[in-house]
């Protein structure tokens, strides 16, 4: 089965999707933007699972490309340690200065599979 690792950017973060033959970020879009549908969905995950509580008018907007290609980097280097067993959809993300979240030095945080 066919891998490929699509990265959207949100205001807020970086979140990178593991696309497959059977799955594809375009099945989650239904009237909205593929932007719009991951935010929801990474926003209802975090809620679900109790990680953070937020609403997205109190999201802080990062508008650092050095700091988004550093985060895309940092995924893809989660993933040469940690590769994935199964071809199961998956979404890898870094938040970028989010107040709510704990950041490492570089002002990002660790990587979250979701």
């Amino acid at each position: 089965m066919k891998q490929e690792l699509r990265y959207i950017d949100l205001s807020w973060a970086v979140v990178a999707v593991c696309e497959t033959d059977s799955f594809t970020i375009n099945q989650l879009v239904h009237n909205d933007s593929v932007e719009q549908a991951v935010e929801r969905y990474v926003i209802g995950y975090m809620a679900f699972w109790q990680i953070a509580f937020v609403e997205r008018e109190r999201l802080v907007p990062c508008d650092d490309e050095t700091l988004r290609a550093s985060a895309r980097r940092k995924i893809d280097r989660h993933i040469a340690k940690h590769p994935p067993v199964e071809c199961l959809p998956r979404f890898y993300i870094v938040l970028l200065g989010q107040p709510f979240a704990p950041l490492e030095p570089d002002g990002m945080t660790s990587v979250y599979q979701i």
